[in-house]
C-alpha cells in the first residue's frame, strides 16, 4: 500500500507542476537597434568597401563601473539589400532613472560610438554619442527613445522595428 501512496503523490506533484503556460508569465524583450548611417547624397557610410566610409566601428560605455569600458554587443552587419548597418543588441551598463512603480521603470544607457576612416593616409575618428532610454514592465522590456549627439531621432512604435536612419 505504501508504494501506492508514494506513487500517487508524485503524479500528483507532476500533475501539479505541468501547467500550461501563460502568455503573461513570459517578458517581451524588444532591445535589438539597427543603425544606419549615410550622407547626405544617401551613400552608405558604413560599407567598409566604399570610398570615404568607415572602416572601424567601436563603442565605449558612459555608465560602466570602468571608464570607457568598450561593448561588445553589436556588430556592423549588411540586410538584404547589402546596406551596412549596426546591429545592437545590449552591452552597455543600464541605470534606472524612474521607478514609476513596481511595475513601470525607466533605464538609460549611454555610450560613444566611434566611427573611424582613413583620410590622406590618416586615421581619423568621429566620436558620436549615443542615449537610449528603455520601458520595463513584467511583460515587457523595450526600447523608448534613442538620441543621437543628444538629438532625439527614435520614439517606439508599437509593433515596428527599431530601425533608425542617420545622416552624417
Amino acid at each position: 500500500m505504501k508504494p501506492n501512496v508514494v506513487l500517487l503523490f508524485l503524479i500528483t506533484i507532476l500533475f501539479f507542476s505541468c501547467r500550461k503556460e501563460d502568455e503573461n508569465d513570459v517578458q517581451k524583450i524588444d532591445q535589438v537597434i539597427n543603425i544606419y548611417l549615410k550622407d547626405t547624397s544617401g551613400k552608405d557610410l558604413l560599407n567598409a568597401n566604399l570610398s570615404g566610409s568607415f572602416t572601424s566601428v567601436s563603442a565605449q560605455d558612459l555608465n560602466a563601473d570602468k571608464a570607457l569600458q568598450s561593448i561588445s554587443g553589436f556588430s556592423v552587419v549588411k540586410d538584404k539589400d547589402t546596406i551596412a548597418y549596426i546591429d545592437y543588441a545590449a552591452g552597455a551598463k543600464r541605470v534606472i532613472t524612474d521607478s514609476v512603480s513596481a511595475t513601470q521603470k525607466k533605464y538609460r544607457s549611454d555610450f560613444y560610438l566611434n566611427l573611424s576612416k582613413t583620410v590622406n593616409k590618416v586615421v581619423v575618428t568621429d566620436t558620436d554619442t549615443l542615449k537610449i532610454e528603455y520601458n520595463w514592465s513584467p511583460t515587457l522590456f523595450q526600447v523608448s527613445k534613442l538620441w543621437y549627439n543628444n538629438k532625439l531621432v527614435f520614439t517606439k512604435v508599437d509593433g515596428q522595428s527599431n530601425i533608425i536612419r542617420i545622416v552624417k
